[in-house]
């Protein structure tokens, strides 16, 4: 009798342990990954009119942020600091003329605002202070 109930703790045991591989290696970093906007200031974004999605992208190595805000490419500079926030600073980006630019100006807006962030494996959120999220991100495939 103690060998099998042995043999079926050591059995979930190993199962658990399969799963948990499982949910690591499907978790995207923070930094390195395309995060891709379906939420701005609790509404949700679709593709542009030009056909693209808007996102940003955080270089580890340069501590570099850019992405495409809609219409125009963007960069700048971040900082991750204590407790999930992050500061951006320098942020620039292309002056190309579109048809509809709300966007667009409202995701640069947000960028220029956010002090923290919540990052949960494939989603990523930009928040200012206690505020709701002010910009939700999947990672992008």
């Amino acid at each position: 009798m103690k060998k099998v109930t042995l043999s079926l703790l050591t059995l979930a045991l190993v199962s658990i342990g399969c799963n948990t591989a499982k949910k690591t290696t499907a978790t995207a970093s923070l930094e390195g990954t395309k995060w891709k906007l379906v939420e701005l200031n609790g509404k949700p974004v679709s593709q542009t009119q030009m056909g693209k999605d808007v996102y940003l992208q955080l270089d580890a190595k340069d501590h570099r942020i850019s992405g495409f805000s809609g219409c125009n490419g963007f960069g700048g500079t971040y900082t991750l600091k204590e407790g999930s926030r992050i500061e951006l600073s320098q942020l620039m980006g292309t002056l190309m003329a579109c048809p509809d630019l709300d966007t667009e100006t409202a995701f640069l807006e947000v960028l220029r605002t956010v002090d923290n962030y919540n990052h949960n494996g494939k989603t990523l959120q930009l928040n200012k202070a206690r505020m709701a999220p002010l910009a939700k991100f999947e990672a992008a495939k």
